[in-house]
């Protein structure tokens, strides 16, 4: 009995557990100082299929009704774990389900941007990081892998892209259950999409979809490099509080400024994810050097933050 108790502990926390979800992951750096230098880094995406995964944007309320289970007594201690098992698969695929009916209910809202996506190869988005990067068959020990998802809102006013980053361990080299020594998720984020861009979209325009993801990725790839090279100095950083001022409410995050440029702030919240967002450029900041030539650069989200 002292044995089954545990045993059942565990089962009964399983039926509680998160689903598998592709676009979130936790923080891991065993890197210690062994950072890449900017000559030796190299990045490659995560299969040879180099087509834009877009998707809709919704809640991720994965929570179900209680699922009613008998439980059969003489069915013995053995019995009775099969049974907490079954129930728990059981609620977890209903979580799955409701996931995926989710998913499909949000990407119905942003067809025209899917529809538009079909075109696009992830290999036309990385601009000057061309240079490092190499072919999914062609991935070395020291090759850093990012799976890249873009979302959509719903109404198709702002686009952002979440990426999966890692490097995996060498095989003699990979501990238990630990095989990778560094996987991280990086978080960008577009400006709203003003009232032209958001027609011209809709009229089938084929240049302003491929602009925003061609921005997006590269501010990714851009952090990606910045955090596997050592750049960003996380010693001695006071986490604050930021507030993201958007249309419809104020969002808070809990982190520390990693980097800043004129356009957007990269933020460290307290998963050790990055989070980037762009900012309203203020007029005295027109003397720093950004992008002329990139229009969605114009607009922004505020960050406030409170010390």
């Amino acid at each position: 009995m002292r044995i089954l108790i545990p045993i059942i502990s565990l089962i009964m926390v399983g039926c509680g557990s998160t689903p598998y979800q592709d676009d979130y992951t936790k923080h891991v750096n065993l890197l210690g100082n062994n950072y890449l230098t900017k000559e030796n880094y190299k990045f490659s995406f995560v299969d040879d299929n180099l087509s834009v995964d877009l998707r809709g944007l919704y809640s991720q309320n994965d929570t179900t009704a209680s699922t009613p289970i008998m439980y059969y007594g003489d069915a013995g201690i053995a019995g009775a774990l099969v049974q907490l098992t079954t129930h728990s698969v059981i609620i977890n695929s209903q979580r799955d389900a409701k996931l995926a009916s989710q998913q499909i209910e949000a990407d119905q809202f942003i067809q025209p941007l899917i529809n538009l996506s079909r075109d696009i190869s992830l290999n036309d988005l990385v601009g000057e990081h061309r240079a490092h990067f190499v072919a999914f068959n062609q991935q070395a020990t020291d090759t850093v892998v990012i799976k890249p998802i873009f979302f959509s809102l719903t109404d198709m006013s702002e686009l952002s892209l979440k990426a999966i980053v890692w490097m995996t361990q060498p095989k003699d080299q990979q501990q238990k259950r630990q095989k990778f020594k560094y996987r991280n998720m990086i978080q960008v984020y577009s400006p709203k999409l003003t009232e032209s861009q958001y027609q011209q979209i809709l009229e089938g325009d084929k240049n302003i979809l491929p602009e925003i993801l061609t921005s997006l990725l590269k501010k990714t790839l851009d952090i990606t490099e910045a955090a596997l090279t050592g750049q960003y100095d996380n010693n001695n950083k006071k986490t604050q509080t930021f507030l993201i001022n958007t249309e419809s409410n104020n969002q808070v995050l809990r982190g520390f400024i990693a980097a800043e440029k004129c356009d957007y702030q990269v933020i460290q919240d307290i998963h050790h994810w990055l989070v980037a967002y762009p900012i309203a450029r203020l007029e005295n900041q027109a003397d720093l050097q950004c992008e002329k030539n990139n229009n969605n650069n114009e607009m922004g989200r505020a960050l406030t933050t409170i010390e």
